[in-house]
């Protein structure tokens, strides 16, 4: 089965100067791919609220997380359609283009957000569809990759 591609970002805050510190997405056979993403310099943002939520420390970030440049690099090779699938369209456009702005490059895809390719239509009915997934899978709506898991069983079972 092929799947369409599904993108998750994780970020530092929940504010507007947030960075991305980890991103999942997914190929065209439901492969999962994710990465911790070393902050730039002028990245400062950082909410400890957030991170006791998503577990992932400043420390952790710099020692095994890719370099920004490595991480557009990687996923750039893995697009295989500018289309990609996503649960918030708007906050994940500005963490991509976060992390493309500091290389002076604009991201070469488009995002599709859940209220479009859901056949739900109903808000409240979709929401309760993901909590419903989430529970069932033991997935944590913490982990980037968590999510994109999320995504393509929501798809999967709506085909």
């Amino acid at each position: 089965m092929n799947y369409p591609q599904f993108l998750v970002i994780d970020a530092s805050s929940y504010e507007m100067d947030a960075h991305p510190i980890a991103m999942a997405w997914s190929l065209s056979d439901g492969t999962i791919k994710s990465t911790l993403i070393q902050p730039e310099d002028d990245w400062q943002d950082w909410d400890p609220g957030v991170e006791d939520l998503h577990g992932i420390s400043q420390d952790t970030l710099y020692q095994r997380g890719e370099t920004g440049w490595e991480v557009i690099k990687e996923f750039e090779f893995d697009l295989e359609n500018p289309h990609l699938m996503v649960a918030d369209a708007d906050r994940t456009m500005e963490l991509l283009d976060k992390l493309y702005d500091a290389f002076g490059k604009e991201p070469p895809v488009e995002m599709v957000p859940l209220y479009e390719w859901s056949k739900l239509e109903d808000s409240e009915k979709r929401y309760q569809q993901m909590e419903d997934i989430r529970s069932e899978m033991g997935l944590s709506p913490y982990r980037c990759e968590d999510e994109v898991r999320l995504l393509l069983e929501i798809w999967h079972r709506q085909q």
